[in-house]
């Protein structure tokens, strides 16, 4: 149909664009773990061994982050993919559901990428705090972090406009893509992917608010 969005559903392109995706994220990574952060030492808050030890995990981190990122992309689409199934009754293209989460999830890279700017070419001189307490366009940047938990923080800066924006998306591109009302998009979103989320963040929170 002539007003049906226009969404990738051949699955060497996606990939494709998973890889920069992926290449972007590892890279950031590497930026911020191992160029912002100069003194590691107060993240582990140990002798020079617990620093190599960070260092290591880090630098294993980069190769691993592309494999849990996809694993994580296919999860979500999978979720949404059969709550469009189930609760909608339409058949769709598993790769176009893919395609539409990668989009979304191009957005959570834009925190790191202002971490850099800032770090590198604003803030120059800056401390490992400034690091740790980096919250932008979050609830928690309007907090002072001295006067509040580390877990109230945690969960504050979790509220920030790029989860929010991530979501309007999938929303958005979901309901232009099965030519559905909003709420309908909204729904099928919320159902199973957003039912799993709201579980798994609960479970993350409770664990953070006994170790914090």
């Amino acid at each position: 149909m002539e007003n049906r969005f226009e969404i990738l559903t051949e699955r060497k392109t996606i990939l494709s664009y998973f890889l920069l995706y992926a290449l972007i994220n590892s890279l950031l990574l590497y930026y911020i773990h191992d160029i912002i952060i100069t003194d590691p030492q107060y993240f582990t808050g140990g002798n020079m061994d617990s620093v190599k030890l960070y260092r290591k995990l880090w630098m294993i981190s980069y190769f691993i982050s592309p494999f849990y990122k996809i694993i994580k992309l296919l999860i979500i689409s999978a979720l949404i993919y059969y709550a469009i199934r189930f609760i909608k009754k339409l058949n769709t293209q598993f790769w176009g559901i893919f395609y539409i989460v990668l989009l979304a999830q191009f957005i959570l890279l834009i925190p790191d990428l202002l971490e850099l700017i800032w770090f590198t070419f604003i803030k120059t001189n800056y401390t490992m705090s400034d690091v740790d307490y980096f919250s932008p366009l979050s609830l928690a940047s309007l907090a002072n972090h001295e006067e509040i938990s580390d877990f109230l923080f945690k969960l504050l800066n979790s509220i920030n406009l790029f989860n929010l924006a991530s979501w309007f998306l999938l929303f958005l591109f979901i309901k232009k893509y099965l030519e559905v009302k909003l709420l309908d998009s909204i729904v099928v979103v919320l159902s199973f992917y957003g039912s799993s989320f709201l579980v798994l963040s609960f479970i993350k929170y409770y664990f953070l608010l006994k170790i914090l």
